[in-house]
Parts: C-alpha cells; sequence; structure tokens
C-alpha cells in the first residue's frame, strides 16, 4: 500500500505538465511511497511523450476520448491501494513540504476526509477559492458579471475567514483536492454526468455527508489558474449544463 495517490488528468498539457510532475516527486520526501496516475483524455499534441521522458513512480493511462475531468480521476478508483488520494491539475505546482504537511495533518485528523490547500498565484497572492454551496445567483455572476457584486462575490468566496486560519468547507476547489482514499471511494469518486466545472461543488457537498472538508492554511501549492469559461462559448455552455445539472440533483436556490 503506498502513503498517497495521487492522479493528474491531461488534455493537451503538453507545455505545462512537466513543471507539475517535476515539482511532485521533487518535493516528495521523507519516506512517503508514492504512485502518480496520470489520465490522458486523448490529447493530440506531445502530452503523453513527454511524460514518458519524466522521472518518478509515474503510471499513464490513455483514454481514446475526452471523458472529462470527474470521468478522468475516476479512472484510477479500482486501481487505489493507498492512505490518501491527491486530486491535482496539471497547473499545479507543489512547493516545499505541503503535500508532506497534508499527509501528516490528516493522520492526526481521522475525522477528516477531504483537506484543501492554499491555494496561491506564481506571484504569491492567494486565491480566493473556499466557497458556500454556489446558488443561481452566485454562478451567474462570476460566469457573466465578474467584475460587479464585489460584495456578494467576497461572502461566496468566504473572504470574512482572511484564509488565515483552518475552517470547514462546503465546497472546496478542484485543482488541487487531498481524500482520504477511503473516503474517495466510499462517495464513488466524482458525479460522471458533469463533464466539467462544479463536479467540486458537488463532490465536496457528498464528502461533507459522510465526513469533514477542511480548508488548511499551513499547507500551500501554486495554481496557474486559466479562467477558461470567459474565454470560450464552448466552455461557457458546458459551464451553463454543469450548473443545470447541479441544481437538479441538489436542489434550485436563486440567492
Amino acid at each position: 500500500m503506498y502513503n498517497i495517490s495521487m492522479s493528474i488528468v491531461t488534455y493537451n498539457n503538453e507545455k505545462i505538465i512537466e513543471n507539475t510532475i517535476n515539482s511532485i516527486v521533487s518535493n516528495i520526501k521523507n519516506g512517503i511511497s508514492y504512485i502518480i496516475y496520470v489520465v490522458d483524455n486523448a490529447s493530440t499534441d506531445g502530452t503523453v511523450e513527454k511524460i514518458r521522458c519524466l522521472e518518478g513512480n509515474i503510471r499513464i493511462i490513455e483514454n481514446k476520448k475526452n471523458v472529462g475531468f470527474g470521468a478522468g480521476h475516476n479512472t484510477v478508483i479500482d486501481l487505489l491501494d493507498s492512505n490518501y488520494h491527491i486530486i491535482i491539475n496539471p497547473d499545479i505546482s507543489v512547493i516545499d513540504s505541503a503535500i508532506e504537511d497534508m499527509f501528516k495533518y490528516c493522520e492526526n485528523n481521522v475525522d477528516i476526509g477531504l483537506l484543501s490547500p492554499l491555494i496561491k498565484y506564481p506571484d504569491g497572492e492567494i486565491q480566493y477559492l473556499c466557497k458556500h454551496n454556489p446558488t443561481f445567483i452566485d454562478l451567474f455572476i462570476r460566469l457573466v458579471l465578474p467584475g460587479l457584486f464585489k460584495k456578494r462575490q467576497n461572502y461566496f468566496t468566504m473572504r470574512e475567514t482572511g484564509y488565515n486560519k483552518i475552517f470547514e468547507i462546503e465546497y472546496a476547489t478542484g485543482c488541487f483536492m487531498f481524500f482520504r482514499t477511503e473516503v474517495f471511494k466510499k462517495i464513488k469518486g466524482f458525479d460522471e454526468n458533469i463533464f466539467l466545472y462544479l463536479e467540486d461543488a458537488d463532490i465536496t457537498r457528498r464528502v461533507n455527508q459522510v465526513s469533514k472538508s477542511i480548508f488548511y492554511t499551513n499547507a500551500a501549492v501554486i495554481h496557474e489558474w486559466q479562467r477558461g469559461a470567459h474565454k470560450s462559448l464552448k466552455l461557457m455552455w458546458i459551464n451553463v449544463k454543469s450548473a443545470a445539472y447541479y441544481f437538479k440533483k441538489w436542489g434550485f436556490r436563486l440567492y
């Protein structure tokens, strides 16, 4: 059994995947055993070839088509033999002892099913990604009017906490999710009806039905955040469909 397993879902990430994997491998120390599953969703660039040249305990799984974020990560569920499983975006850089610190914290707090670290921009600024469960108004503002209604956006992203203490969260960001593996398996991973967007809101709610989701400010990772839904009509439509499914599943809340 590994101490930690990880999965990274890739799709045409040739330019960034090397940095992500190297940052993980170089910062896992002190005898922590690990395996990295890279699930490639039918990339058409050199992503897979680049990964094959990297060092570390890496296993590549090649899907024949782009099955989406959640379904991609679910590919490895039956393979997992670990104490903890981490969901990692291909635009993440692990720094210092972040993984070791989260590992130790969860070892000492057995009631935690999901741990979310502090997420930072490359310049060190905080990304405010802890959220309350989304309402229609919250999603509409973030998708259509991101420059307005700052008071409401600050509430949604829990800015009042200061992000300088440990607290429970309703909605953890999917860019880096540190699961207790038994909890990840118990809830059967991500809801594959969601291709992209809000799969993290959904899975956090399901974790909170059986365990606890915690924001852990004492460990940080770097996230090269790409707000794709604001740049592409296709991604915006995917976002809208995900929201419709989410509200059908969990109940519609306007505000």
